[in-house]
């Protein structure tokens, strides 16, 4: 039997408890507020650019698609602003709202969208503005060789969609779809400051 005496007596060690102290505290404060002044902003700048170019690819992308569709199928095509998806009709004052394609022998919908983002603005060039077809502006007209037509008319076509994003801090907060009557269309880039212009039609 073990008898207990002082010299076989061994104390349990005391754990300390773990945690930061006030100067490890501070520091670690003021390197997260340094982090979250310089990585926020780039973010939300990294957002807008995103939003700004994905709009503008789908205009791109559904011009292109009604010209594709105009040589395909031998006949015009019409690619316009649109408030329902259904039928062509003039924007608002503050801009698009969605867009259009649609055949002109029974106006048959080919494709439809709508802006992605109630802070993004789409505005006309006067051209586009002007390119009527039963009536209605903003319509402009595909050929079956591919040829860009103000609407109804016979006449070549060159105009500006204007994709911007108002009062936004980016270096570039424009992206402009520049539409040529032999059919080619670009995309670029430019910066308005903090306001969105109407765009003018191409030189």
């Amino acid at each position: 039997m073990l008898k207990i005496t002082p010299e076989n007596i061994h104390p349990t060690p005391v754990k300390h408890a773990l945690g930061f102290s006030m100067v490890e505290l501070m520091v670690a404060i003021v390197v997260l507020s340094i982090v979250t002044t310089v990585a926020v902003p780039s973010f939300i700048s990294l957002l807008n650019n995103n939003r700004l170019t994905s709009q503008a690819n789908d205009f791109l992308s559904a011009v292109i698609l009604a010209r594709a569709e105009a040589i395909k199928q031998n006949e015009n095509m019409v690619f316009c602003h649109s408030t329902d998806g259904e039928n062509c009709s003039a924007p608002p004052a503050a801009g698009w709202i969605g867009w259009l394609v649609h055949d002109t022998i029974d106006n048959t919908p080919i494709a439809t969208g709508f802006i992605r983002s109630e802070k993004i603005v789409v505005l006309s060039s006067p051209n586009v503005a002007g390119a009527t077809m039963n009536g209605v502006g903003h319509s402009i007209r595909f050929s079956a060789q591919g040829l860009l037509r103000s609407g109804g008319a016979n006449n070549p076509l060159n105009g500006v969609l204007r994709v911007c994003l108002p009062g936004a801090d980016l270096q570039n907060n424009i992206r402009d779809i520049e539409l040529r009557s032999g059919g080619r269309a670009r995309v670029t880039s430019s910066s308005a400051g903090q306001s969105c212009p109407a765009p003018a039609n191409p030189a």
